[in-house]
This record gives structure tokens, C-alpha cells and sequence, in this order.
């Protein structure tokens, strides 16, 4: 038979390539930490201010503040504004020591002015007492009121419920508030602010029940002068060092705007209290047809406002040689109404009810806080 014919040998099949290696993971570079805010107080603006030898707290002192109010310390930040003030000017201004009925350090509602975060840092502690007249923070007791539940202040039969227009519903959690209790409060302050007499007059509105027969005219002065006495005699006899205040009444509001002053009321006051040992009065006003009142809490004082009276109060302070820096104020009549910010002097802009410095050094318009 024939030779078989050899048969080449199969080759074997080419190896599969290896699929290809992912390309190496490259590490993201770290993260830089985040970088932490500076420490520290916040930027405050290049306040103008004024010395002064002789003043009994010098700049950088101590000016602890302590204030008795009725609602505009519990819805407007006035309170906080003069804090926040004394700070800016250097003043160390730790919280006053409340009590455990007394403990109250902001407002409980406020407008949100330009300066809110600044204002919310501040702590002032205060009696707050929303309808309250001057008479509530005048007696230590009830002993006087007679069975009826009224009191003879000054002639007139004056009603022992302490509220807006003297009604139960309003009165709280408190018959009064003792002077006793805000003097001894007092003593932990330098400085003891009294706003508590706005709802004198109201009180003789018609609808009122305040008073018994006869109302006191909207003209009478001195059931509140006799009431603030009372008061401030209290705070002089436990803490005679400490410098008492007593704020101006603030005009009447029409709407946004001042529809009435009462400088025929607070002159009164003023003179009657000028022989009180220690004690300064506060006096303001308010520019005519620019927007001054909240909407939101009718016949209060806006941002605007809180800080006229603010700087009302760090002048007061200075004019009685209390602190030994204060603000430099433009004159009031050139600069009080003037909304035109940005070319005002720094002194006119702090004199200003509608504008503020920044901390830039520029001067802008100041809000309303609606």
C-alpha cells in the first residue's frame, strides 16, 4: 500500500491577549481643612467720638447696665442699642445679675434692623412689663389698695391692677413689680435705665379703667413724677453709686410718622427729678414726616428710633460726666432728618436718625427693620 502521507502538525491557537490593566487610581490631593472664622468681636464702625478729664468711668471701664421698662423692653432694641453703643465706645458691659422671677436679657420680639447680629449679641437684662404704668414699680405691697381696689396717689384714686389700662387679663404673672426688688437688682449695675412711665397717659384714655371718679388730664404730670420717685429713691438708697436714667416719653405715632411731641410732659418730669441725688433725664426727639413707628406693634418705635434714643442715652451719660468718651454729634437741626447719607460727615451721621456708619467708614441709610 501506498506510504500515508504525513499530516503537518496543528499549531496550538494563539493565546487570548490579556485585557489591559486600568490605568492606576490617582489619589485626589487632601482637601485643605476649613479654614476657621477669626476670633474675636465683630468689625465695629470708625465711630467719631469725644473725651473728656473728670468723668467718673473712663474709657475702657466697667458700665454694667440694668433697665425697667414696659413694652418698648420687651418689642424694641433700644435697650440693646445703648449695650451695644457703650461697647463700640470701649466700655466693658458684663450682664447684671437677674433673679429667678427677674432674668430677662433681650427683647421678646423686635424688628430686624441693619445691625441685627450685632444687636443679638448683646445681653441686657431688664424688667419688661408690656401696659404697665410708672405706679406698678412704685410700691412694695398691696397695703393701700382698699376693697374697691383702689389706691390714693396724689388725690386720685388709682386702680391696684397692673396691665395695659389697668384690666386683669393684661396684669400677668406679677401684682407689681416691688421697688425693693429693682434696687437690689440695681446694685449689681452702674447704669439703671427707667422707660416705664409711657403708659401713664394712656391709662386715661377713654375705656380706660385705671381710675376711679376722677382721670388726672392728659397734662398732669405728677402721678408719674410722683411714682418715679418712689422708684429712684429706692435704687439711691441701696446703690448710691449707681447712675439712674429716666427716659424722655417718646412722641405719638400717626402710623409711621410723629403725629404729637411731649415736651410739656417730659420738661415737667425733668425739672422734678433734677434734685434727685445721681439722677440724669434722657431727652430726645424724633424727625417730623420721616418713618420712625413700627407698623406691626402700633405707637413703638422702629430701628430708627431705638437708636436715636440709644445715642440719647450715651449723651446724656457724657453731659453729666458719667463716661469719659462719647459719640461727636453733628447738630441736630442740620443733621437729625438729613437722609443723605453718603455725603455726610461722620458726626452728621451719627447725628442722624436714618443713617449709620459702617464698619468700612462709609455712612448709609438705616433701615426701619420692616
Amino acid at each position: 500500500p501506498p506510504a500515508a502521507t504525513p499530516v503537518p502538525p496543528t499549531a496550538p491557537p494563539a493565546p487570548t491577549p490579556a485585557p489591559p490593566l486600568p490605568p492606576p487610581t490617582v489619589a485626589p490631593p487632601p482637601t485643605a481643612p476649613p479654614v476657621a472664622p477669626p476670633v474675636g468681636p465683630r468689625p465695629t464702625p470708625p465711630l467719631a467720638t469725644i473725651e473728656q478729664a473728670g468723668a467718673r468711668i473712663p474709657a475702657g471701664g466697667t458700665l454694667r447696665v440694668f433697665v425697667v421698662g414696659s413694652s418698648n423692653a420687651q418689642w424694641q432694641t433700644w435697650a440693646d442699642q445703648v449695650h451695644l453703643l457703650l461697647e463700640q465706645l470701649g466700655y466693658q458691659s458684663p450682664l447684671v445679675q437677674g433673679t429667678e422671677m427677674h432674668n430677662t436679657t433681650q427683647p421678646q420680639w423686635s424688628a430686624t434692623c441693619d445691625d441685627a447680629k450685632e444687636i443679638s449679641d448683646t445681653h441686657t437684662l431688664r424688667i419688661a412689663k408690656p401696659g404697665w404704668s410708672s405706679w406698678g414699680f412704685a410700691y412694695d405691697s398691696m397695703d393701700g389698695c382698699s376693697s374697691a381696689g383702689y389706691r390714693e396717689i396724689d388725690d386720685y384714686a388709682v386702680r391696684c391692677v397692673n396691665g395695659w389700662q389697668c384690666l386683669e387679663q393684661f396684669s400677668g404673672s406679677e401684682a407689681l413689680v416691688r421697688p425693693s426688688d429693682i434696687a437690689a437688682i440695681a446694685r449689681g449695675s452702674e447704669l439703671t435705665i427707667l422707660h416705664n412711665w409711657v403708659n401713664d397717659f394712656t391709662a386715661r384714655f377713654h375705656g380706660s379703667h385705671c381710675f376711679g371718679p376722677e382721670v388726672p388730664s392728659m397734662g398732669d404730670a405728677d402721678l408719674t413724677i410722683d411714682s418715679l420717685r418712689r422708684t429712684i429713691r429706692a435704687i439711691s438708697a441701696a446703690s448710691p453709686g449707681t447712675t439712674i436714667a429716666v427716659m424722655a416719653k417718646y412722641p405719638g405715632a400717626a402710623s409711621r410718622v410723629v403725629g404729637c411731641e411731649y415736651n410739656g410732659l417730659n420738661r415737667a418730669v425733668q425739672e422734678a427729678l433734677a434734685d434727685e441725688p445721681n439722677t440724669i433725664f434722657v431727652d430726645y426727639d424724633f424727625p417730623l414726616h420721616q418713618d420712625m413707628f413700627l407698623m406691626s406693634k402700633s405707637g413703638h418705635a422702629n430701628c430708627r428710633g431705638d437708636k436715636v434714643m440709644a445715642k440719647a442715652v450715651v449723651g446724656a451719660l457724657y453731659d453729666a460726666k458719667v463716661i469719659a468718651r462719647g459719640l461727636a454729634m453733628g447738630n441736630a437741626t442740620q443733621c437729625l432728618g438729613n437722609a443723605q447719607c453718603e455725603a455726610l460727615s461722620p458726626e452728621c451721621c451719627q447725628a442722624s436718625a436714618l443713617c449709620w456708619p459702617l464698619a468700612d467708614g462709609r455712612c448709609a441709610a438705616y433701615s426701619t427693620g420692616e
